[in-house]
């Protein structure tokens, strides 16, 4: 996770660089979320029928392969604009295939009843890379480039390469029918469960109504005049909440209160992306982003852990991945902002989805009995 942000961070500021554009970091989020979405869909499948320690494998090292074809295309002053659409359409790929493979690999080497501490520890590191790698991977390119971004990226995703080979296998499903069917076990499952139904709607407007500011923040620190430091800064603010969230989520005992903690934590982080949005310094906006991504990691492990909680193992992958579609989302979240941004300002693009967000929660909440009512324990829903 760390080489997946530190990566992210070094491909947004040298686009930036390149066009100065937010159109242009609009559309690189574009190129890697759309490729990210169409393999989803297919990788959840494909994480039931084949061994999901090898696919995880093979996407770390061709992830590897690209950042440093990338830094080396940077460190030539050969790069083009052209170049980093290109690769972000591979690296959507390739990351289409690793997160169901991920989401479904890791629940199968824990029982049931530690889900919850599995999905926290997971929820954790993530968090954590938000930290380290943009705060390091700042202050590396701001003294270096962006290509040390790049190199010092495709050492980590070598890493987990490396890392596959030792992990034990998960196996596979043992009855295959044609992939078309397989979705559509996915989806129907989603589909004939309300709760899950809902839940999953709201990780696809999460991400897609609020996440596209972190696609636009180098043009959002150019504000304050700030560069890849303050991106980095940035990064880690909004990383440290998401942490402290994570952690406070885990620790508490929701019990019949997980609906309210889900909704609570989504409302929380759409309320105060609002005032990032309108943040008169990058100091006052590192706190909010902090304040909004605590709230933000309370929503995404409380509702995480109610999923995988209602999935049977064989059909995890699947439906697991029809989530992960909801995590590349976010990325198309930075395509509109971006637009909307060359229309109306930056600042007003950013504050559109989060009050959709908030509409759509309060929809949720005056409407949806189970959601308001839902238990940490499945066997109490009411």
């Amino acid at each position: 996770m760390n080489a997946l942000r530190l990566g992210a961070v070094a491909q947004g500021l040298l686009m930036w660089e390149l066009t100065g554009s937010t159109l242009s970091l609009g559309g690189v989020a574009a190129a890697t979320a759309i490729p990210m979405v169409l393999v989803n869909i297919f990788g959840g499948v494909l994480a039931d029928r084949h061994e999901a320690k090898f696919l995880l494998g093979g996407s770390s090292l061709i992830g590897a392969l690209l950042l440093v074809v990338l830094g080396i295309l940077d460190i030539t002053d050969t790069v083009q604009p052209w170049h980093v659409f290109s690769f972000s359409v591979i690296s959507g790929f390739v990351a289409g295939a690793d997160q169901p493979s991920r989401q479904a690999y890791f629940p199968s080497l824990v029982p049931a009843s530690a889900i919850k501490s599995a999905v926290t520890i997971n929820g954790s590191l993530i968090a954590s890379a938000s930290v380290v790698a943009p705060t390091v991977g700042g202050l590396l390119i701001a003294a270096l480039g962006t290509h040390v971004g790049f190199f010092v990226a495709s050492i980590g995703w070598f890493a987990m390469f490396v890392a596959t080979v030792f992990l034990p296998r998960r196996g596979t499903s043992s009855f295959h029918r044609s992939v078309l069917r397989d979705l559509g076990t996915g989806f129907g499952f989603i589909l004939r469960n309300r709760v899950l139904l809902i839940l999953m709607i709201l990780a696809f407007a999460n991400m897609l109504m609020v996440f596209g500011w972190i696609g636009m923040l180098p043009a959002y620190v150019d504000l304050f005049g700030g560069g890849a430091r303050e991106v980095g800064y940035m990064f880690s603010s909004a990383g440290i909440g998401a942490f402290s969230g994570i952690l406070v989520a885990g620790k508490l005992s929701s019990g019949r209160y997980m609906g309210w903690m889900i909704l609570g934590g989504a409302a929380s982080f759409s309320a105060i992306m609002l005032a990032v949005s309108n943040s008169p310094s990058i100091i006052i906006a590192m706190v909010l982003a902090a304040m909004a991504h605590f709230g933000n990691g309370l929503f995404n492990i409380s509702l995480i852990v109610a999923v995988q909680l209602r999935v049977p193992e064989d059909i995890r992958g699947r439906v697991m991945g029809v989530f992960a579609i909801s995590q590349s989302i976010g990325l198309l979240g930075g395509l509109w902002t971006g637009v909307l941004s060359t229309l109306i300002g930056l600042r007003e693009a950013m504050m559109v989805g989060p009050f959709i967000l908030l509409l759509m929660i309060v929809t949720v909440l005056s409407t949806q009995r189970k959601i308001r009512k839902l238990h940490e324990d499945p066997a109490h829903d009411r």
